[in-house]
């Protein structure tokens, strides 16, 4: 029953993504990188041709007139910042296909928290079991196997050239220069078609033995569902038994408040401030039509003065949420209200006072 014979589901790939888990391929990039080098030879090879054998002819022309080391130093230096800045656009193409390729398999993906410190990445265990675990094993394998299939590539184009080769010692500079580009190309052109076939073999290897790291058993697949297949009647009446609950505890809060500002039965909100806690008076409560009858109902029996204010309720109600404080602009309504209840409050003290009337 625990056996994990289920495919995947959507919520499972996409948490996987989530936390920086994608498939991967090495072989792709590189093979990638490598057909990148061979379009850029076969369609800039005449043209670096024929750089290279100028810069050949100016160097040996230099280095004849060159009085000491010195000056045949600063000729290399200079003839090999001149090799960088004419490959350097051809190398960053090629890391940028490599990149490409990597994104081909498992697409992108970043996680935060991979980025986070983890002790675990630095500990000498961890680190042996990476080491003598089975995935190393593989990636060795592996490189032992490609490296073994381009050596054989090497040696079998070189063994039908060798005759080639050897009549070279009869040739100018020039020619070899040319026999020896096109024979590179040749070989990068074998190497290259030998390493792409691993790449897309080994793209699909670790695309399938992604998915299958992430198979889940039959009882996970359940328990998912469930979790984010509810019916609609089931979310509404989750937010149903939400919106109650709140409230519930928005109600509890009414007996507490100063006072409750209403328009005069459509809208009603309960205030309180408490100077030794409070900046400005806070919204406990608030409600229309039916929660402000209940507001209301609730504010009269536990004696919380009732003033009528149409403008300021239905003001407050609208712009400020349970628990916020009053905005500053209604500061000074909201002010006046309290101090005429403090103001009701010391008469009720007085022996000689009343209850303070409502106004509703």
């Amino acid at each position: 029953a625990s056996e994990r014979s289920e495919k995947p589901t959507a919520q499972r790939l996409r948490k996987a993504r989530r936390e920086g888990k994608v498939a991967q391929s090495a072989e792709v990039p590189s093979a990638m990188m490598v057909a990148a080098l061979l379009i850029v030879l076969a369609v800039a090879g005449p043209i670096l041709y024929r750089w290279v054998v100028s810069e050949l002819r100016s160097g040996l022309s230099c280095s004849a007139e060159a009085r000491d080391a010195e000056d045949i130093l600063t000729l290399l230096n200079a003839k090999a910042a001149r090799l960088l800045a004419m490959l350097l656009p051809f190398l960053l193409a090629g890391l940028g296909v490599s990149a490409f390729g990597g994104l081909l398999v498992g697409g992108w993906a970043f996680a935060p928290k991979s980025v986070n410190p983890n002790l675990s990445r630095i500990s000498p265990v961890a680190g042996l079991k990476n080491l003598v675990s089975l995935g190393s094993l593989v990636r060795l394998l592996t490189s032992l196997a490609k490296l073994a299939l381009i050596l054989i590539i090497v040696y079998l184009y070189l063994r039908d050239r060798m005759e080639g080769c050897l009549a070279l010692r009869w040739a100018s500079s020039k020619q070899i220069l040319l026999a020896v580009v096109q024979l590179v190309f040749g070989l990068m052109l074998r190497i290259g078609g030998a390493l792409l076939a691993v790449g897309v073999a080994d793209a699909f290897f670790q695309r399938w033995k992604f998915r299958r790291d992430l198979r889940m058993t039959r009882q996970e697949v359940k328990e998912e569902t469930k979790e984010h297949e509810v019916s609609p009647q089931v979310r509404s009446r989750i937010r149903s038994l939400q919106m109650s609950m709140s409230r519930k505890r928005m109600l509890k809060d009414v007996p507490e408040a100063d006072l409750v500002v209403v328009n005069p039965t459509h809208v009603a909100v309960a205030l309180k401030y408490d100077a030794g806690a409070m900046d400005a008076p806070h919204v406990v409560a608030k409600g229309a039509d039916f929660m402000a009858e209940k507001i209301r109902e609730i504010a009269d029996a536990n004696g919380v003065p009732i003033i009528r204010r149409p403008e300021l309720a239905r003001t407050l109600h609208d712009t400020v949420d349970v628990g916020q404080a009053v905005p500053e602009a209604l500061f000074v309504a909201v002010a006046e209200l309290l101090a005429m209840i403090y103001r009701l409050r010391r008469k009720r003290s007085n022996p000689m006072g009343g209850n303070p009337p409502n106004e509703s």
